[in-house]
């Protein structure tokens, strides 16, 4: 996507300007009349991403969402403090700890002294500020509000925050689990059975069937296993290839969703985090058609794509929020009947941060119910496995009393 100056007319009639970054400039002026804007013209900056002072970012995590969160921060305490916009972003260039973001706040705080809306200033460092940051933002700038939308973001990242560690936490155990799992397998196959497979052999002794099938699995591995390697690699590599593909990304995405428990707890997760973004964004003034926008952008999964696209064009024809939810099969029943009574009562954006809560509640629960389940489970099957080796060993090695003497 590039990024576009443009200049337009707002519904008052005023020239406003500002920075925007689509994939041409038709998407542009699309989203400005949907806004209530007139365009009057829009060019390409002709750069994806600026830098300040010459510094590079090399990639989004470059700064991490902990960084943005702490700025945000330490930017609404000044703010309250009633310090006005320009000392502050001043002030923060000293007090941030990551180097990457000093100069990224140096490079916002030189666009607003050239008079420049923060807005703007964010809209120039799209990797590290979103859209979702940067319309916040703006439509607390544009509603006198600056600081409640900061209140608002820091909220939003918070919570945000949270539950990607929780997701971490809790995988952190179950994924070592299975890796040591896995390696201590490889280990006995690869380096101890075929030890054993020698010394027998040089016996001349006939093993029992248990230790003979393991030995010749071992020996299999060992003789063919980067052919086998090879040829999971391979077809990893055709089926990655396939699901890039137009087609084959649309039939992997409705596949997970189709999953059995994991397609719902997939389809909550990516709910949890478009109902909260969007519910931040209309309780910060942004309007509803650039909200809806801006949560397309936040997902890559097709279905659920489309699914916002038909919310979009349903809003577009006047019918709302509500009851193309409830239309729509491919949302939960939830969802709509929330959206329902937030429309009736005018809070919207509560109602959409309460399904987001009792979203990542359901995840939360769930999550610890799989691992509850997952932990014993793996620790019985490969202590199953491991047992069952060791045991064949055993057997193979008590049956050299068995040998004349």
């Amino acid at each position: 996507m590039a990024q576009f100056k443009y200049r337009a007319l707002n519904p008052q009639g005023k020239t406003v300007t500002g920075v925007m970054e689509e994939s041409d400039a038709g998407a542009v002026s699309n989203l400005l009349r949907a806004n209530g804007m007139t365009p009057l013209k829009v060019d390409e900056t002709g750069a994806t991403q600026q830098t300040a002072g010459g510094f590079s970012l090399f990639g989004p995590r470059r700064v991490k969402l902990s960084d943005v969160l702490e700025f945000t921060e330490q930017l609404e305490a000044l703010l309250k403090a009633g310090l006005p916009l320009d000392r502050a972003l001043k002030i923060l260039q000293g007090t941030l700890e990551n180097p990457a973001l000093q100069e990224v706040v140096r490079g916002i705080y030189l666009e607003v002294e050239k008079g420049q809306s923060l807005a703007d200033a964010f809209s120039q460092y799209r990797r590290v500020f979103p859209k979702v940051y940067v319309n916040m933002i703006r439509a607390g700038e544009e509603g006198g509000i600056l600081q409640l939308a900061l209140e608002r973001l820091i909220d939003f990242y918070q919570r945000t925050l949270e539950f990607r560690n929780f997701l971490i936490t809790s995988s952190v155990y179950p994924v070592l689990l299975f890796v040591f799992g896995i390696a201590s397998l490889i280990l006995l196959t690869v380096v101890v059975i075929p030890k054993f497979g020698e010394i027998f052999h040089d016996m001349g002794q006939e093993l029992p069937f248990a230790a003979a099938m393991l030995i010749d699995a071992s020996s299999f591995m060992v003789n063919y296993g980067l052919l086998v390697l090879g040829g999971i690699a391979l077809a990893a590599w055709m089926f990655v290839s396939y699901i890039r593909t137009p087609g084959g990304m649309a039939w992997w995405h409705s596949a997970l969703l189709r999953m059995p428990l994991i397609g719902k707890l997939l389809l909550k997760i990516q709910l949890a985090r478009l109902c909260r973004t969007l519910g931040t964004l209309l309780g910060s003034g942004v309007p509803i058609l650039t909200s809806i926008h801006i949560i397309h952008g936040l997902t890559d999964n097709i279905p659920l794509k489309q699914a916002i696209d038909r919310l979009q064009q349903a809003i577009k024809e006047g019918r709302g929020v509500a009851q193309p939810l409830r239309a729509d099969l491919f949302f939960p029943p939830l969802l709509g009947h929330l959206a329902t009574v937030g429309e009736e009562t005018g809070s919207l954006d509560k109602m959409l941060m309460k399904v987001a809560d009792q979203y990542d509640t359901d995840i939360k629960k769930a999550t610890k119910g799989f691992i509850s389940i997952f932990e014993p489970a793996m620790i019985v099957l490969m202590g199953g496995l491991i047992g069952a080796i060791v045991v064949s060993m055993l057997t193979a090695i008590f049956s050299i009393n068995d040998l004349p003497m």
